[in-house]
């Protein structure tokens, strides 16, 4: 009897991230337990298990991404890319990235720094009018004949009040809708369409500032979450959080949609508390399978906190043995150029 409640309780926790059986899962307390399944070997090797953004890529691509490859320590399985509306489809980013075995993400922006802000503000509406349709088109003709899986960020965020496109849920929703159809008929079906809000915070609520901006299950294959610690300086409105404080409340409202889920951005300062902060996310994200993919914000930018992986030694030397999947005891970064250099030539 023992053992068949055993049995029980791990098909359950399986299952939590499903909606085989259950339908949508309710929302639960307690997040870091619900796809918890410690013991159970994973045959996906943790470098095909994160991808990473680098505003570095934007020059001389492949010299950039050969760097920030050996900053990682391995070659990624994905790989954010930025662009803004009016941007056409990336064929020659995501033909390198295939030839090293790299999935493309692309995060799309529904503005474009040619456009005045008063412009951007009205880019959802005209999406959902039609202005957009030639580019939609031409972008999943573009997507259809590059004929490998693509991952669409479209209007990550959009629950946030910092891009133009955010705070707009019904606009948002119809424009996601609008989109997506032209996709459809063009048989763009390499597109994965990617639902990426931000994390809830302060008095905000799952219910109420992510839940009005979904779609619905038929226009959405994954569901994510971009989050990040700011810590103590950045202004007057960010202090420390760890790892849990920061996606505790958005988790289990992500699990509800019973997709596949990523974590699409995530980034914590150089500080001495940061290689804490990421031994207990790794370890969160070895321990809950249901999350199949991160990515690391690796930028440095201007008013914002260092996130780079590399901005101290010991972080950069955690999440390498991470990656890599070796022992404290082992080291094989010296391998990265070769390696690098022998799947280019495949």
């Amino acid at each position: 009897m023992r053992y068949v409640v055993l049995i029980s309780l791990l098909l359950i926790t399986q299952l939590s991230c499903s909606k085989i059986l259950f339908g949508r899962s309710p929302y639960k307390e307690n997040p870091f337990l619900l796809c918890s399944l410690k013991g159970i070997e994973d045959t996906i090797p943790n470098a095909q298990r994160f991808g990473f953004f680098s505003s570095r890529l934007w020059q001389d691509y492949e010299t950039n991404l050969r760097n920030e490859i050996n900053v990682f320590g391995v070659i990624p399985g994905y790989l954010l890319w930025y662009q803004q509306i009016g941007d056409d489809f990336p064929v020659r980013i995501a033909e390198h990235n295939s030839s090293l075995g790299i999935n493309t993400v692309i995060n799309q922006d529904l503005r474009s720094d040619q456009f005045s802000p008063e412009r951007n503000e009205l880019i959802l509406r005209e999406i959902v009018s039609g202005k957009w349709d030639d580019f939609f088109r031409r972008f999943a003709r573009q997507a259809r004949d590059y004929n490998s899986k693509i991952y669409y960020r479209f209007g990550y965020e959009m629950n946030g009040d910092w891009f133009p496109w955010g705070e707009k849920s019904k606009l948002f929703v119809s424009a996601w809708k609008h989109v997506w159809k032209i996709f459809n008929k063009e048989h763009a079906d390499s597109i994965h369409w990617v639902f990426s809000p931000s994390v809830i915070y302060g008095q905000l609520t799952f219910e109420k500032d992510v839940l009005p901006y979904y779609p619905g299950d038929e226009y959405v294959d994954i569901v994510a979450l971009d989050g990040y610690n700011f810590g103590d300086y950045h202004d007057n409105f960010h202090q420390w959080e760890s790892f849990y404080k920061v996606f505790e409340r958005s988790i289990p409202g992500l699990m509800s949609f019973g997709k596949p889920m990523w974590i699409a951005e995530i980034g914590c300062p150089s500080d001495p508390r940061r290689t804490q902060w990421l031994q207990d996310f790794l370890e969160f994200f070895d321990s809950n399978r249901c999350f199949e993919v991160f990515f690391w914000f690796n930028e440095n930018k201007q008013n914002e906190p260092n996130f780079r992986i590399d901005a101290d030694a010991k972080s950069q030397q955690i999440f390498r043995k991470w990656a890599q999947g070796i022992p404290d005891s082992e080291n094989n970064f010296d391998n990265l150029a070769q390696s690098y250099k022998n799947h280019s030539k495949q």
